[in-house]
């Protein structure tokens, strides 16, 4: 509001004011007539009194009877202006209370109307800058009203290149497919060869070995008959590897020696030329036992008195193999990689029977189910894929969201397939229901690393980050026991060097420093620290127990496995 505004709205208060003032200005005027007009009459009768004093002397009696009327009537009219007057006074009074009032009123009003224009002020301002608001939030909405506009011809270009690449993907996919079977065909005539070329050096050697002998003297005839017995006991040793996963052979006894724990370190050897031991693990016969680590490779091996000899080499994989797993029904061998595949030989003739793609980053473990007939595979992709072995294809696929470091299947407790995470938890999953959640799930302090059943599926080893060892009820899924030591440190986030004995007396694990500790699975009473003669300090990655409970089999992440005995 601006100066002449605020003027002409003070004058009409003004006049308003003087408007409802006016009914008391007659009031006003009477009273100040009355007063003067009193004021004169007590002057007048003030000099009559005296003119009567002087004259009554000389005046005749009648004169001074009028002059007393007169001065009765003055009296009497004096009294009734007197009246008069106190009945204005009054008035006046009231009417100066209520001006009062109003000029009170009227403060009030101009006190309201100075917070109304202060408000009016107040709200122009807001409008103002509502106004600016809604002219920018305007100028933003065509502003992204136009990128939508350019992301959506944007995305209609990528679609369009997703679709070129999608269809480029499913090419390269099928070629992938096509040199995958060639390269088994191609390493499966490698081993051929190598088999035959073998066999014909072996048949060769009895060939020459069973010509007719010349006429010896007995000394000479003796040591011809030990040359013709090696190579029978060559003979039989070819054999007895080639049939490695007969079933008669599958089913030998061996002699049980019950669950005891190792003294000493009987045998120790290189068994690749790089580095890492990922895994071992022992044949169900007990004569032989598989590593499998950085090399590529996983090879079979034969403990012969203070010394391991190979018999058999699986070949195929590009990248190191993370785990190891055998069905000794089927006869097939299964190895996890880090070439995001999982790969099944046949262990009689060291063929490649197929190889499982379909991960996007490193198979961190592999594992049979119980029927031979599937196999699971967890991978740091976050996936955690069931393949057929018949068909070749992936049945199912389980998205748990964390890393899997370690997978167990189980028909008997819990739930067929157990798996360890980095996520600090252990989900199960049940592979035939339709959905791809996980039945339970049990959390730990730390991240998992391993994980390994008792010989009746009871009972769940979970390895995990914080140098502790938990042995997992899996009926009630609480935490029966835990082992721990001073020194024990575990190797790496996905060392598989916690392993329980055959009979389920003993848990062993694999320390970072390379000593070996063994507890009491029921006690948790810390038996004996394995380290003379041993890995010197170099961290175990795999541990196994021989079948017969009396053997114990570590690797180490300087090529080195030791046979404890």
């Amino acid at each position: 509001m601006n100066h002449t505004e605020c003027r002409t709205l003070i004058l009409q208060r003004l006049q308003a004011r003087d408007k409802q003032s006016a009914q008391f200005d007659r009031i006003i005027r009477s009273y100040q007539y009355l007063a003067d007009s009193m004021r004169h009459l007590m002057t007048r009768q003030k000099f009559s009194s005296r003119s009567v004093r002087k004259s009554q002397s000389s005046l005749p009696q009648e004169s001074s009877l009028e002059h007393e009327e007169q001065i009765a009537a003055l009296e009497s009219k004096y009294e009734e202006i007197c009246l008069q007057k106190g009945v204005n006074d009054q008035q006046l009074i009231e009417t100066t209370n209520r001006l009062l009032n109003v000029e009170k009123e009227l403060k009030n009003t101009q006190i309201e109307r100075d917070r109304a224009l202060e408000t009016i002020e107040k709200l122009k301002k807001d409008l103002t800058r509502t106004k600016e608001e809604m002219e920018q939030l305007k100028s933003d909405n065509r502003t992204l009203f136009d990128e939508h506009i350019a992301l959506q011809a944007a995305y209609s270009a990528v679609e369009a290149k997703y679709s070129q690449a999608d269809k480029e993907r499913a090419e390269l996919i099928n070629r992938m497919k096509e040199l995958k079977e060639r390269e088994i065909t191609l390493v499966n005539e490698m081993n051929e060869r190598e088999q035959q070329l073998n066999l014909q050096k072996l048949q060769c050697d009895l060939a020459e070995a069973s010509k007719p002998n010349p006429v010896l003297d007995a000394k000479a005839f003796c040591s011809v008959l030990n040359i013709h017995d090696s190579f029978e006991v060559l003979a039989a040793d070819e054999k007895g590897v080639a049939d490695v996963s007969d079933s008669a052979f599958a089913q030998e006894r061996f002699q049980s020696f019950g669950d005891v724990i190792p003294e000493r370190c009987g045998i120790k050897f290189e068994c690749n030329e790089i580095g890492d031991v990922n895994d071992v693990k022992f044949h169900p016969n007990g004569r032989f036992f598989f590593t499998a680590g950085i090399d590529k490779k996983i090879k079979m091996w034969e403990p012969r008195n203070d010394n391991c000899v190979k018999r058999l080499e699986f070949t195929g994989a590009v990248q190191g193999l993370t785990r190891i797993d055998i069905h000794i029904e089927s006869g097939h061998l299964l190895g996890s990689s880090n070439d995001c595949a999982v790969r099944l030989w046949s262990i009689d003739d060291q063929r490649m029977r197929v190889a499982f793609t379909g991960h996007t980053d490193k198979v961190t473990s592999a594992k049979f189910m119980s029927d031979g007939r599937q196999v699971a595979s967890g991978s740091n992709d976050r996936t955690i894929k069931i393949w057929d072995t018949i068909t070749n294809r992936c049945q199912k696929t389980f998205f748990p969201g964390s890393t899997i470091c370690d997978l167990v299947t189980n028909d008997h407790y819990g739930a067929p397939l157990i798996s360890a995470h980095f996520d600090k938890k252990i989900r199960f999953w049940d592979t035939r229901a339709p959905g791809d959640s996980p039945t339970n799930l049990v959390k730990f302090d730390a991240k998992m690393t391993s994980l390994c059943l008792t010989s009746d599926f009871m009972y769940l080893l979970c390895s995990s980050r914080d140098e502790t060892l938990t042995l997992l009820d899996l009926r009630t899924n609480d935490a029966l026991h835990i082992y721990s030591a001073e020194q024990y440190r575990t190797s790496s986030d996905y060392s598989r060097a916690a392993v329980i004995s055959p009979g389920d007396s003993y848990v062993a694990a694999g320390s970072a420093d390379g000593h070996i500790f063994i507890w009491s699975l029921h006690s948790t009473r810390l038996e004996k620290i394995l380290f003379r003669g041993g890995h010197e300090n170099i961290p175990v990655l795999s541990l196994a127990w021989h079948p017969a409970g009396h053997v114990l089999i570590s690797g180490d992440k300087r090529k080195t496995v030791c046979l404890w005995k």
